[in-house]
């Protein structure tokens, strides 16, 4: 759709347009403010989604190159249809030095082509070997930008039909789990499975 996930950089610089167009009494100069989006706005939505993705990936320092990682994992994610939220989470738990597929277990439970995951972790942890980051301090940083719980459309469902019963219990559970998305919750962890087989066929609309 117009306004899907993958979609937003496009969808963001429009409405750049559309804000200039809205804006354009007081500008006055339409060429000028359509060229001055154009050439900038690239330039800083790379940068900026290249630094947020490096601080996702516990990268301190982003450097030339690491837009070719990023690029990767995100083929990765999709060509697996691998859930954003919990791939993240579990990535942050993993050592910079290898372990062996044991200790790599639970993030490479998430991805189908397990040879595919390998070779991008290898990646990724040849990029961490760079910066020579504790791993306690890089994990801590992770978990600080990957929410280990959101609001996912079947968590929102089961409080809504709760609710509708008169049921208000689930609703305020879900409400205290999302004030502090960030945090291990061991009362919260159902909230951080999985999406179950019934929720596949949840639709929902910009007004749900």
């Amino acid at each position: 759709g117009r306004y899907s996930y993958r979609r937003q950089p496009h969808v963001a610089h429009w409405n750049l347009h559309a804000l200039g167009h809205a804006l354009l009494p007081l500008i006055g100069d339409e060429a000028a403010m359509q060229e001055a989006i154009d050439r900038n706005y690239a330039e800083v939505y790379n940068r900026d989604f290249v630094a947020l993705m490096c601080a996702k990936l516990g990268i301190a320092a982003p450097r030339e190159g690491d837009d070719e990682l990023i690029s990767q994992l995100y083929g990765l994610l999709d060509a697996n249809r691998s859930d954003y939220t919990l791939f993240f989470r579990q990535l942050g738990r993993l050592p910079a030095s290898p372990q062996g597929p044991t200790a790599d277990a639970p993030l490479r439970d998430l991805i189908i082509d397990r040879e595919a995951c390998d070779a991008w972790l290898a990646a990724w942890r040849e990029r961490l070997r760079g910066e020579s980051r504790p791993d306690g301090e890089r994990q801590q940083a992770m978990n600080a930008v990957n929410p280990k719980y959101v609001l996912r459309n079947w968590i929102a469902e089961g409080a809504i039909r709760a609710a509708r019963e008169g049921d208000y219990d689930e609703l305020r559970a879900v409400h205290e789990c999302l004030k502090r998305p960030f945090d291990e919750q061991p009362a919260c962890e159902r909230f951080a499975a999985p999406p179950p087989d019934w929720a596949a066929g949840l639709e929902v609309s910009c007004s749900s």
